[in-house]
């Protein structure tokens, strides 16, 4: 009975009865990466982003041969769940086979790989408010502070000292950016005729400084530094998709 009404309300509300995330991985498995996408996407949609998924979905995107989309949903799975192995391993495979180049982690950034970034950010207030808040009450109250008080500082400081790296890294991983489009070049300067200094691959990873011009300063993986348009590269930071370079500009 409880099959029958199953089945009529995904009749009536036009929905498959089968789960999203069970045919987009018999699709990514029979290899209909299309298909595959279509349905994460959708899931997306309807319950939210996860790291699991996004990683799933830069799968499904480098089969397709858009490795800046991959780049981003797999760097992205690694901002919301840094243990992810699926996008690990994602990356690990693009840069090694697939051409891609990706500037080496700061130890900071390594650092903060152990937590996500709202877990730093927990800690890092958590440990700031517990200082503050330990030694300015009891002298508030014309009180003075006791062993207890003395224990509570001691370890608010130390894990305040720790957390800062996290912080620190959580913070710099902010200026990844990948490149999304085929034919870029790094410019000398910020002008639509800047003299071309080096050839930038889809896919490719670069940390991004200050924005000049419809342009942005970016640093690439070998220490180079240049000029790219805007809309040529993607943060690698986000909770969501890869966006659709297909969509028309904004007015």
């Amino acid at each position: 009975m409880r099959l029958i009404l199953m089945l009529l309300a995904g009749i009536v509300s036009g929905a498959p009865v089968q789960d999203r995330d069970v045919i987009a991985r018999e699709a990514y498995l029979a290899g209909d990466s299309a298909t595959a996408l279509e349905n994460w996407s959708a899931l997306i949609a309807e319950e939210g982003i996860s790291a699991a998924r996004l990683s799933a979905m830069g799968n499904a995107e480098w089969r397709l041969g858009r490795k800046g989309r991959a780049m981003v949903c797999w760097e992205r799975a690694l901002s919301l769940d840094a243990s992810d192995p699926v996008a690990r391993a994602g990356i690990i495979h693009a840069t090694s086979l697939g051409g891609v180049e990706r500037p080496r982690s700061t130890w900071q950034e390594q650092y903060a790989s152990g937590l996500n970034p709202d877990t730093w950010t927990a800690i890092t207030l958590l440990s700031f408010w517990t200082l503050v808040l330990t030694w300015a009450w009891p002298r508030l109250r014309a009180k003075k502070l006791t062993d207890t008080h003395h224990k509570l500082l001691l370890s608010a400081f130390t894990l305040l000292v720790l957390s800062i790296p996290g912080a620190w890294g959580t913070w710099t991983s902010r200026e990844r950016a990948i490149v999304r489009l085929t034919e870029e070049s790094l410019k000398l300067t910020p002008t639509v005729l800047g003299e071309y200094l080096a050839p930038l691959g889809e896919g490719d990873v670069v940390r991004t400084q200050r924005h000049l011009n419809g342009h942005i300063r970016v640093e690439l993986s070998g220490g180079q530094v240049g000029w790219v348009r805007e809309e040529a590269v993607e943060s690698a930071w986000g909770v969501t998709p890869p966006r659709s370079l297909d969509a028309p500009a904004q007015p």
